[in-house]
């Protein structure tokens, strides 16, 4: 017999939020030059991204399996934080990390006109969500992040098969992906958010069986319960 429906594919994707670095301890009032791509992960980052690592290890109901044809792959934003977060996943899950400029965080300039308080640049990232496709002070537009994020799961689903893939990036990028993911409007910008904390994992399962549009799950939002090995 011949013909009937497609057997659903389903690919997991784990969004991971780099572990603690210094530009995040940074006070309201804490100046910023710039914006740096180079900050490293402060001692309890190194700390939460080992504890993630040994989580997912041992976590058999969610953790990507082994490398190779059809297993799951690691992608990793090229900022240093999140470098520095994959490579402790790497370590534990048995992947390689392959870089990939379309998860960095939002893109900006290395110095500001003037320096910024934080509170102005944490400001400026709630105006450009109101506003998805002005560019503020020579920072990214968020339509513009979101179109690459775009391109990249496209590229990901287009791929060879595979499993799932791990993603290590930022809170700005997470969000795009999610929406992405999703397939929600910029519209639930004006209404709601989803929390990205450092080290924070969000699973979600997009499935395709060939005869409609995908279908995505969210079956983890932010999960931190490995933290408790940092506490």
């Amino acid at each position: 017999m011949t013909g009937g429906t497609a057997t659903p594919v389903t690919r997991r994707f784990l969004l991971v939020r780099h572990a603690q670095a210094e530009v995040n301890v940074l006070a309201d009032d804490d100046l910023m030059e710039g914006y740096d791509t180079d900050a490293d992960l402060t001692p309890l980052g190194r700390e939460q991204a080992r504890a993630l690592a040994g989580h997912l290890a041992g976590d058999r109901a969610s953790w990507p399996g082994p490398a190779g044809p059809g297993g799951y792959r690691l992608c990793t934003s090229p900022l240093r934080r999140a470098v520095r977060t994959a490579e402790a996943l790497a370590g534990a899950l048995g992947l390689t990390a392959v870089r990939d400029a379309r998860l960095a965080e939002v893109r900006a300039p290395r110095r500001f006109p003037r320096p910024l308080a934080v509170r102005e640049w944490d400001a400026l990232l709630e105006e450009r969500l109101r506003h998805p496709e002005r560019e503020f002070a020579g920072v990214e537009s968020w339509a513009a992040q979101r179109a690459r994020a775009r391109e990249f799961l496209r590229e990901c689903l287009a791929g060879p098969p595979a499993a799932g893939f791990v993603l290590v990036s930022h809170a700005e990028t997470i969000q795009a992906l999610l929406m992405e993911l999703l397939d929600l409007g910029d519209g639930m910008l004006r209404s709601a958010r989803f929390k990205v904390s450092n080290t924070g994992v969000f699973i979600v399962d997009r499935t395709l069986d060939g005869t409609e549009e995908p279908c995505s799950s969210l079956v983890v939002a932010n999960s931190k319960s490995h933290l408790a090995r940092t506490a």
